[in-house]
């Protein structure tokens, strides 16, 4: 099973990074309320989906006891990325929306990577069935402070996917994506006020669309 490898060029896709506590999902939410309040036609999406199958089984393994294997886990994640792309993310391009993607495959190059799969073999898997997006960014904070948010947030507390150690590496891993692709991944300093986030995420937005 595969898709449509070309970017559909009327619509953009924009893809937010970082790991757990980073706000990934409120400034996702935020910054297509935004774009929509100047008229745009934007649209927020997230991976995993919640209706698919591999989705839902990724969603229920986040507090199991153990994480699933990791070749599991990268397989699912894959499965789900075809659907999400086939289903979702590739009409709305061809809709001409921008769509802003809460995570995508740059999240298992650095989740998976961290638990130890060649960071090269997820990236080319994954180039295999997905469309490269327009922009991402990548939303930076200290491991330290992002545990803080994340205890403070969630009655439930940190996650197996959320402990010091590995956070640290999935970051690691993060910092070597931008090294490989500057030109595509942008990085913004989320340890500041979720305000202050917003602004600066507006202002970048909005001139990344002009010089489109």
């Amino acid at each position: 099973m595969g898709v449509m490898l070309e970017s559909p060029s009327s619509g953009v896709l924009i893809c937010m990074e970082g790991i757990d506590g980073s706000g990934k999902t409120t400034l996702s939410r935020l910054l297509v309320g935004y774009l929509c309040s100047l008229g745009f036609d934007a649209v927020y999406t997230t991976e995993p989906t919640r209706y698919s199958l591999p989705g839902r089984r990724i969603r229920e393994s986040f507090f199991a006891p153990e994480r699933l294997p990791v070749e599991e886990e990268f397989k699912l994640y894959l499965d789900d990325r075809i659907i999400h792309l086939r289903d979702e993310v590739i009409p709305m391009l061809k809709d001409g929306k921008i769509v802003v993607t809460d995570r995508y495959y740059f999240s298992s190059v650095a989740y998976q990577g961290a638990r130890g799969l060649d960071l090269n073999f997820i990236l080319e898997e994954n180039l295999k069935v997905s469309i490269v997006p327009n922009l991402v960014l990548l939303l930076d904070l200290p491991i330290d402070e992002a545990i803080a948010r994340i205890s403070a947030e969630r009655e439930e507390g940190v996650n197996t996917f959320e402990k010091k150690e590995n956070l640290q590496k999935v970051r690691e891993i993060y910092f070597k994506l931008v090294e490989k692709f500057p030109n595509l991944i942008h990085v913004i300093d989320v340890n500041k006020s979720i305000q202050d986030v917003e602004e600066v995420l507006q202002t970048f937005i909005i001139d990344f669309l002009e010089r489109r």
